[in-house]
């Protein structure tokens, strides 16, 4: 037995027509197809949410495991010695940046077009130097690119990156420079 069956959804209800008991039948399909269209953009939303938390987002598939893991140890280790997140993110296309805070570092990876987004918190970037920052986004990373070996230049750049921002600190406790 079923529990409602065809007939009963289409017979018009006592002191109504078919025209009104068509028009709720609509309604009721309008309602299914709002929810369904409002679930489908409410788990959109929540996977580019969960996308833009992850430290490391490879959308080539070109990272092994390892590179994978050394990248999310990386960035483990900045969050403990800086407090900084940092985020990578390599995609087959142009780059777009997630929404950072002011404690974020963010690697973009354009490996089709070539081409890196590197975002830095202004206080890292006044640590950093923008001449260096300018050498990371403009020479450092194009050699890596044309050898197809991007991978070891961004594990590079974050060396780079981790030995300037020590150099920075222990210059701060030992005063100064």
């Amino acid at each position: 037995m079923a529990l409602f069956t065809l007939h009963k959804v289409f017979k018009p209800r006592k002191g109504s027509s078919g025209g009104e008991s068509f028009l709720r039948l609509m309604l009721l399909v309008l309602v299914f197809v709002g929810v369904g269209y409002l679930f489908t953009k409410h788990f959109d939303h929540t996977i580019e949410v969960i996308e833009s938390r992850q430290s490391v987002w490879d959308e080539t598939s070109t990272l092994t495991k390892e590179q994978k893991k050394v990248f999310k140890n990386f960035a483990d280790l900045l969050k403990d010695e800086f407090g900084l997140e940092c985020k990578f993110h390599a995609t087959p296309g142009p780059v777009r940046v997630p929404a950072l805070d002011s404690k974020t570092l963010f690697f973009g990876l354009d490996t089709k077009n070539k081409q890196v987004v590197i975002e830095f918190p202004p206080l890292v970037q006044k640590a950093l130097g923008q001449e260096f920052i300018a050498y990371l986004k403009n020479e450092h990373f194009p050699p890596y690119f044309e050898a197809g070996n991007w991978p070891k230049g961004l594990a590079e750049g974050l060396k780079m990156v981790w030995d300037r921002l020590m150099r920075v600190d222990k210059e701060a406790k030992n005063g100064g420079p």
